[in-house]
């Protein structure tokens, strides 16, 4: 292997690219799949390809190959230089990329003895009786890669992970149905210890929330949002449209554009309180990793401070245009897939407030846990988000639970915010972009905190 890929990377040099990038990597796993008790499915799955990057011509090209012989990932090489150099006659400026100190190491994160049947047999028994719907998943996987670059990158990495989702339905024909999701998942054994119990509670509370909850009366509240709450806040109006690929377009046509424009980069966000970042190489994380897929360090990117915006996730491509390092946010889902800025584990820091203290400090407002359904437009500025798990706050105390959606704009949520809770908690996810598409293992969250007069509607 190790002979083939330099062998690819002389290869595309001699076609005259200024730079090549040899990935290979293999996934392999066993997932299952539990209905209403009933094994739905059990499977076991391996995918093992090469990627070829290269910079020529002005432009860059990709090229992927199931087939690891010489002659086909040589193949690869020149299909990755043809199509760069093609793309570079349409370009208005070459393709650059960022000077870096590149990885030359290898690191393996332990296996997770678990498995996904096992797993999801005791997972079904904790389940609330009242439920009338429970789809269980479990995946349990490995990725192995070897990223190697003409510039001196040469890293090896070996991660486990395990992923679980949980789909809980009470539906009562009189009052309607709930729906809650549920995600764990990290790179341990230990990243979804509790779960049993979490699923058991979380089913309980929907019965209680369908027959107990009335609908808010619309007007402006403050909003006390808990950690879960957090994450897809910070993950879809802060981390989406900080990907410095986004803010310059390249993704207008599959996932959307950033409310961030390439001439005003350092914009106030929030309010003096909110400080977020996204950080990959916190341990036993679902989005855990050390390099990225062209060969940088991962280190915190402190995407916002004070409320300013003040770094963003990026490549060594647009960090080029820029004018910056690379921050280590380049990532690939598969061996088909090119690497492209994508977030890792993106999190509101914690504050001074305790979470209960931020209740008792509000007079009128509404306290959200959890969510349902979710929207949010293109360029990540306007955002609904439907309440699952929420109450009234009365004077400081929480009340009846409510039901309703929360209807803010990016800079209102984050610039109302006048306490952060010291509390912290991570949420597992899977983020879509790309075209085509690849979802990438994530986390998202952060503390309990409070944003004023929010619009909350029925």
């Amino acid at each position: 292997m190790e002979t083939l890929i330099y062998k690819a990377l002389d290869y595309g040099l001699a076609l005259g690219a200024s730079y090549v990038e040899v990935r290979w990597q293999r996934d392999a796993g066993t997932a299952a799949g539990l209905r209403n008790g009933q094994l739905e499915f059990s499977t076991t799955y391996f995918s093992e390809g090469i990627a070829v990057r290269a910079v020529a011509g002005g432009g860059m090209g990709f090229a992927s190959t199931t087939n690891i012989s010489l002659e086909e990932v040589l193949n690869a090489v020149e299909q990755a230089v043809r199509l760069a150099k093609a793309a570079g006659k349409l370009r208005k400026s070459p393709v650059t990329l960022s000077e870096e100190h590149m990885a030359n190491f290898s690191y393996t994160v332990p296996a997770i003895d678990l498995e996904p049947v096992d797993l999801l047999k005791v997972l079904d028994e904790s389940v609330d009786k009242m439920v009338n719907v429970r789809r269980l998943v479990a995946n349990v996987w490995t990725t192995e890669k070897r990223v190697v670059t003409s510039d001196g990158a040469d890293v090896f990495s070996k991660i486990p992970r395990i992923y679980i989702y949980a789909m809980l339905i009470r539906h009562e024909p009189s009052l309607g149905s709930l729906q809650r999701d549920l995600f764990f998942g990290g790179t341990s054994r230990d990243s979804v210890e509790g779960a049993e119990k979490v699923v058991e509670e979380e089913s309980k509370k929907l019965s209680l929330l369908l027959e107990k909850a009335k609908p808010i009366s619309p007007g402006r509240y403050d909003v006390v949002f808990a950690p879960e709450m957090t994450g897809i806040l910070v993950h879809e109006s802060i981390g989406h449209p900080f990907e410095l690929d986004r803010i310059y377009g390249r993704e207008g046509a599959e996932a959307g554009e950033s409310y961030i424009r390439p001439g005003n980069l350092r914009i106030r966000i929030g309010s003096e309180y909110v400080n977020i970042t996204d950080y990959p190489a916190v341990p036993g994380t679902y989005g855990f990793y050390l390099v990225d897929d062209e060969g940088v360090v991962a280190r915190p990117k402190q995407l916002v401070r004070n409320g300013v915006a003040t770094e963003f996730i990026t490549n060594r491509q647009y960090a080029a245009v820029i004018g910056v390092h690379s921050n280590g946010g380049a990532r690939a889902s598969l061996y088909s897939r090119e690497p492209i800025p994508r977030m890792s584990n993106t999190y509101l820091e914690p504050g001074d407030w305790k979470p209960d203290e931020i209740i008792k400090d509000t007079r009128r407002g509404v306290y959200v846990v959890s969510y349902t359904e979710w929207n949010i437009n293109d360029t990540r500025y306007s955002g609904r988000y439907g309440i699952l798990e929420g109450y009234l706050i009365e004077n400081g105390e929480l009340k009846h639970p409510i039901r309703g959606f929360i209807e803010v704009e990016t800079p209102e949520l984050w610039g109302n915010v006048d306490a952060v809770g010291r509390d912290f908690k991570l949420y597992v996810g899977t983020c879509g972009k790309g075209n085509p598409s690849q979802g990438v293992p994530v986390t998202m969250g952060g503390p309990t905190f409070r944003s004023r007069n929010l619009k909350v509607v029925p």
